[in-house]
């Protein structure tokens, strides 16, 4: 690939640098029927039950991290469609203003359509979508991060209403300890196995 090729090489006088940053980025659904636990063997009878609220509402919990760092962003959004995976994209390069943005993700639909390709094409001079292979979900920490989620605030709680599901998942994500959530996407075990 030549200097022309790739705008990651080219130096244009006037123009400063930017430091690059690595995210990760992902979105779970956040469901008012809640997630119950399935896994494992259970006695006749004592299996956990739930009342369910009769009718599903759902959420969609947008996610990005600095894995070194735990800087990052979370919002709800009430749908992910293409639309609000750019308002989380737009968020994410007005707080690294500073930093050229290289961010993890999936291949979902929303991150693959023509809308999302020309918003990129629009934001080319501070950011990068790296798609990670097709189901490879081990390869985004995200993924560790929102089974850990559930483990601790989702899974076998009925919440009254899908804002006071949302809330407590805001407020598990607030304090989480940083080597916690550090620890949670993987980075620390991976940084020591190839050390």
């Amino acid at each position: 690939m030549t200097q022309a090729e790739s705008r990651f090489l080219i130096f244009t006088p006037g123009v400063a640098l930017k430091p690059a940053r690595w995210l990760v980025m992902d979105e779970t659904d956040l469901h008012l029927c809640p997630d119950l636990d399935t896994q494992g063997l259970h006695l006749l009878a004592q299996q956990k039950i739930l009342r369910a609220p009769g009718r599903d509402e759902v959420a969609y919990l947008f996610g990005s991290a600095d894995p070194f760092t735990g800087k990052g962003l979370f919002e709800i959004q009430e749908r992910k469609r293409s639309e609000e995976f750019c308002l989380h994209l737009e968020h994410l390069t007005e707080m690294f203003a500073d930093d050229f943005l290289f961010v993890g993700a999936d291949n979902a639909p929303a991150h693959i359509s023509r809308d999302t390709k020309l918003y990129l094409k629009d934001k080319q001079d501070c950011l990068e979508i790296v798609y990670f292979p097709t189901y490879s979900p081990n390869l985004n920490g995200m993924e560790h991060l929102w089974a850990f989620m559930r483990g601790q605030v989702t899974r076998n709680v009925r919440y009254v209403t899908l804002d006071d599901e949302c809330v407590a998942v805001c407020v598990w994500l607030e304090t989480l300890p940083l080597d916690h959530f550090i620890q949670t996407l993987g980075t620390l075990k991976k940084l020591t196995k190839h050390r």
